[in-house]
């Protein structure tokens, strides 16, 4: 099954997914912060990131988006309460997908789903949901 890198500074949500995930066969890591993501990903190789966007600021979010890109071919879907952050940002064009936080679990595991089945649109092109 496939390999998912879960980042959020939200303890008991991103714990909360883990077990969702990976009872349906996901493998997850799970990274609380900007730093322990971009150690996890160059260890685990996902295939598909979800990742909060306020970490817990707007620019932690946004920086890890960038540095995602650049180190690693692996879709890229975002979680947050403000998707509105991402409008008219340079970072929008990177990622796969967004889902606005609360986000029910089976529309989180069809998104994934859907991403990692079709490898993800390009960046960019997905709908906000």
């Amino acid at each position: 099954m496939a390999r998912l890198l879960l980042v959020d500074d939200d303890p008991a949500g991103v714990e909360l997914r883990r077990l969702i995930l990976t009872r349906l066969g996901y493998v997850c890591a799970v990274a609380l912060d900007r730093e322990q993501a971009m150690r996890l990903l160059l260890e685990t190789k996902p295939e598909l990131i979800v990742l909060d966007l306020r970490l817990p600021a707007l620019d932690d979010g946004l920086a890890l988006i960038r540095e995602i890109h650049a180190a690693s071919p692996a879709g890229i879907l975002v979680l947050s309460g403000f998707p509105g952050d991402l409008h008219g940002r340079p970072e929008a064009a990177l990622v796969h997908g967004v889902l606005s936080k609360p986000v029910r679990p089976e529309k989180l595991v069809l998104q994934i789903s859907e991403l990692l089945t079709s490898r993800g649109p390009e960046p960019g092109t997905s709908p906000e949901r």
